[in-house]
């Protein structure tokens, strides 16, 4: 006979007996919703039921509950806003001891549609560099029942980060959250200047600052984020080996994971940016179509 009557598995795996396994680790896809007032931490399934062969009778239930503050940060996340989204309804941290789902004595199980989320603001904020199998959170609950049984200790679900992603928990944008297109349609090959600052393959940007609360004044930080080229540090990685764009803000070079101060002015500001096109020293890049991205995030200095 068991002596406890809990099972819990995640995405449909294998069936982790409670409270021997009082910890569940799942693997969370961060994903950004422009949408949103929120950065919802989803894309699972948590499933709990009784435990077959439990030798208690068919009136046995046990009832799963998140504990009283429900959700705990984890390190990249502490002092941010965050909360639980339970079947569908927010509940914003603390969170209040809410009952997840009763499980009867039959060998069904119940999801618990229960996900961390993180709140945006409408005033800048530093961005948070998320890793792969970072800490994200700790969803706490606990198992109680109707048989006399001990209930089973806190369970910790914690959810870990299953991809890469800089977040920025703040609804300000750039150019309205937009793509920035820099085309720098046909090019001679043979013009293509060695340096940032003697090629004249240039092209002019104009970077737009808004945030949503009225009256945000404050200086802030434009971070370039990108990865170099091979053969320099000073300019972005392109599909051309031989080709790398630069980023210049009046006239001062802005590397790949470098930043520039700026400032916000009663909820809006902007930029003016120059991307200019070099190529590596002593090569003649092939002909063709090239491409290369990078992020410009908004935080404090």
């Amino acid at each position: 006979m068991s002596a406890f009557a809990s099972q819990c598995r995640v995405n449909g795996g294998q069936w982790k007996s409670m409270p021997s396994n009082n910890s569940l680790d799942i693997k969370v896809h961060v994903q950004l919703s422009a949408s949103s007032k929120r950065i919802m931490l989803e894309g699972y399934s948590l499933e709990c039921r009784f435990s077959r062969d439990s030798g208690l009778p068919s009136s046995a239930r046990d009832f799963w509950h998140t504990t009283m503050g429900g959700i705990v940060p984890g390190p990249k996340l502490a002092g941010y806003n965050i909360g639980l989204n339970i079947r569908s309804a927010d509940y914003n941290a603390p969170v209040p001891e809410i009952l997840l789902a009763t499980l009867y004595n039959y060998d069904m199980a119940a999801n618990l549609n229960t996900y961390m989320y993180i709140i945006t603001r409408g005033s800048p904020g530093s961005p948070i560099n998320i890793e792969t199998n970072d800490l994200l959170g700790t969803i706490q609950l606990r198992q109680t029942n109707n048989t006399g049984k001990p209930p089973v200790p806190l369970v910790r679900i914690n959810l870990i980060a299953n991809n890469r992603l800089v977040i920025e928990p703040s609804t300000c944008t750039i150019n309205g959250n937009y793509p920035i297109t820099v085309d720098f349609s046909n090019v001679d090959r043979t013009r293509i200047g060695e340096s940032v600052s003697n090629t004249p393959i240039r092209k002019a940007v104009r970077l737009n600052y808004s945030c949503p609360d009225p009256g945000i004044t404050l200086p802030i930080k434009i971070t370039m984020k990108g990865y170099s080229a091979s053969f320099s540090r000073d300019v972005l990685y392109m599909s051309n080996p031989n080709v790398g764009t630069g980023l210049l803000r009046n006239g001062a070079l802005v590397r790949p994971e470098g930043w520039f101060n700026t400032y916000i002015s009663n909820s809006g500001g902007g930029d003016n940016l120059e991307f200019v096109l070099v190529r590596k020293p002593g090569s003649v890049p092939t002909t063709g179509a090239f491409t290369g991205s990078a992020t410009l995030v908004m935080g404090l200095p």
